[in-house]
């Protein structure tokens, strides 16, 4: 009897976080989607600050450069094939592919300073994103699952829902921001 309860509050639990995620997952594409269009419908501006300096504006091109790269970096689909996953188990891949997404954010933490702060934010949502994606993903297998397990299942829910990476729209949305600047 108490195996089934327990069962049941699992179960009941796996349903919940996994709607908690869907719904985060929709409310943050609907927000950097509304705010990519935002910014692909505002006029640009001729007077732009970035005009009178070239200097800063070869240094927010670099910065938009490095964060594209970022993106692509982090990307899980990218991650997931980087490392060797018959070689590790499930939880030693998780940590790995965490460990790697926070680093290669943090190298690129200064990056801020020369981006508009919805590029930034928008970057910021795709780390947590992948994170919490990893992690979701690890929780759903079982405790011994290999680092073969969660790589086949990451990379089936990149392949089955074409949504769930926030991947593109970021990347979209810094590549406007840099349209924006070689217009100005």
């Amino acid at each position: 009897m108490d195996n089934t309860i327990l069962i049941y509050i699992f179960i009941g639990g796996l349903i919940l976080f996994g709607a908690l995620a869907w719904y985060l997952r929709v409310v943050g594409r609907k927000e950097l989607l509304e705010e990519a269009r935002r910014q692909t419908d505002a006029p640009v501006s001729t007077a732009a600050p970035t005009k009178l300096n070239p200097e800063m504006t070869r240094l927010q091109l670099q910065a938009y450069e490095r964060l594209i790269i970022l993106c692509d970096r982090i990307g899980l689909q990218n991650l997931v094939n980087r490392f060797s996953l018959a070689d590790m188990t499930a939880a030693q891949l998780q940590n790995t592919l965490v460990q790697t997404i926070k680093t290669e954010f943090e190298y690129n933490i200064s990056q801020q300073l020369y981006v508009s702060p919805t590029a930034w934010d928008a970057v910021k949502n795709l780390k947590e994103q992948n994170i919490f994606i990893i992690n979701q993903v690890t929780s759903m297998l079982p405790s011994d699952a290999s680092g073969l397990d969660l790589g086949k299942n990451l990379l089936t829910l990149l392949s089955e829902d074409e949504h769930a990476s926030l991947q593109q729209i970021v990347t979209t949305l810094l590549n406007n921001d840099v349209r924006k600047i070689l217009q100005a």
